[in-house]
This record gives structure tokens, sequence and C-alpha cells, in this order.
């Protein structure tokens, strides 16, 4: 009972604070060739996690700067290539609505990305979050409840299996 009034107070904070965005989506294609400094918020789910490599290696391929973003338990489980750009959290860096603290969403905001790709599948607050937070001018994820208001860009997802969803977010990433 507690938790459900938590996560839905933390909603109705995420969803106050998001800046609206504005995005011109005839040069989305070209501002994607441009783009060095990419946000990659890592899946929480363990199936998707790993599923979720083959969008590192696409990026990896494209010359992309990627900062992969996951919890400090998970880095060892990136593959040895992609760690030196890890940015991890603790269980510290969450408040009591289970969302990002200021401290966290201050380090992320150091950084500069130019675009943010959440390759969560599922609903998650935390990352909707961090997502609201920082100011980037593309947003990539896949399309679950209010993704409008977090994404430029939205990938339907295949249901019950990640792999083809990432299949599907490199197959869209690859158009640009």
């Amino acid at each position: 009972m507690i938790d459900t009034v938590k996560k839905k107070i933390a909603e109705i904070l995420v969803n106050r604070s998001i800046r609206e965005l504005k995005s011109d989506y005839s040069s989305l294609a070209n501002f994607y060739k441009k783009i060095f400094n990419i946000l990659v918020l890592m899946p929480e789910d363990e199936t998707e996690f790993h599923q979720s490599f083959m969008v590192l290696k696409f990026l990896d391929e494209t010359k992309k700067n990627s900062y992969i973003f996951t919890h400090d338990f998970r880095v060892s489980l990136i593959p040895t290539k992609f760690r030196p750009h890890v940015i991890e959290h603790t269980i510290g860096e969450t408040n009591r609505l289970n969302l990002a603290t200021h401290k966290l969403i201050e380090k992320l905001k150091e950084k500069k990305f130019q675009a943010v790709i959440d390759l969560n599948i599922k609903d998650n607050i935390f990352f909707s979050h961090i997502i609201s937070s920082i100011d980037v001018p593309m947003r990539i994820g896949f399309k679950k409840n209010n993704s409008d208001k977090y994404y430029n860009i939205q990938i339907n997802p295949e249901d019950s299996k990640p792999e083809i969803s990432y299949k599907n977010l490199v197959n869209c990433l690859n158009m640009f």
C-alpha cells in the first residue's frame, strides 16, 4: 500500500517536472549524424539487460561516445570494452520515492549529453525522472505509458521478445 502511494506521488512529481519536448522532426536524422555524446540507460530487467548489448555494439561501430548508466552491481556484467564509459549509480542515490537524487542528476548534467537512449522496455519511473531532469535535445526510448512526454523517437517493443525490440531500435538508428 505504501509503495503504491509512493509510486503515484513519484509519477505526479515526474510528470509535473517534464519540460515540453520541442523537436523539428525533419532535422532529427541530421542531428543524429552529428551527435557524439549519448547517455544509454541500461534496462532494469535481467533478460533485457543482456539482450541490450547489441545496441552498445552498434553505437560503438558508428563511432558514438556512449556513456552507460547502470547499477553499480551490474558493471561487471557489461562487456569489458564498454566499462571505461560506465556511469554507475547506487541505491543510496535514490530518494524515498525511488527517484534520482539531486546529486545524481547534477552528476549526469555535467557530462553535457546530446542524446539519451532509454533501453528499458517496461515502465520505470526512476529512469523517466532522469530523462525529464536532464536537458538533451534527442530522447529515444520504447513506447510505454506516458512515453510521448519523454521521447522524441519511440520504438514499438515486441511483446516478450526483447532481442527483437533491440534489433528494431538498432534498425531505426541505422536509418539515420
